[in-house]
């Protein structure tokens, strides 16, 4: 399973190689161990201005999934697509919510992965199903060094 992680800022905050590991326990849970993912952690004007082209919000957030399948019409299956977090946001939103900063960032990193790979909070049902395997994949995600 290759992941590859690119930062336009100086720091993550979490090392590469625990992201790494987070996305390859969450593409295994959802039964795709093969796939690949791109992470890119950026900073607070940069996803804010893909927030803004891409989903009409003009202000930062958290994490933007962009799946390979909804933006070309490909058979290559193997690449689920590409995620971008933003640090600066999920530091504020994790003192926000009174939890940690790598809580808060890996909570938003499996986040995405789920959106890649089809899940979405649009119905209750839904949502339901995703936060549920979300956070247990983040309780395993924290356990692990």
């Amino acid at each position: 399973m290759p992941c590859n992680v690119y930062q336009t800022i100086k720091h993550i905050g979490v090392s590469k190689q625990k992201i790494l590991a987070v996305v390859q326990d969450t593409l295994l849970h959802v039964g795709k161990k093969n796939n690949e993912v791109s992470v890119h952690c950026i900073g607070k004007q940069k996803i804010q201005t893909l927030n803004r082209v891409f989903r009409g919000i003009d202000r930062p957030t958290d994490v933007l999934s962009f799946p390979t399948e909804a933006l070309f019409d490909t058979e290559d299956q193997t690449d689920s697509g590409d995620l971008f977090l933003c640090p600066e946001y999920i530091t504020k939103q994790a003192k926000r919510f009174g939890t940690s900063y790598k809580e808060e960032f890996f909570r938003m990193l499996i986040h995405g992965v789920l959106h890649l790979e089809g899940y979405d909070h649009e119905k209750k049902s839904d949502a339901k199903k995703m936060f549920t395997v979300q956070e247990q994949l983040l309780v395993t995600a924290l356990k692990k060094k």
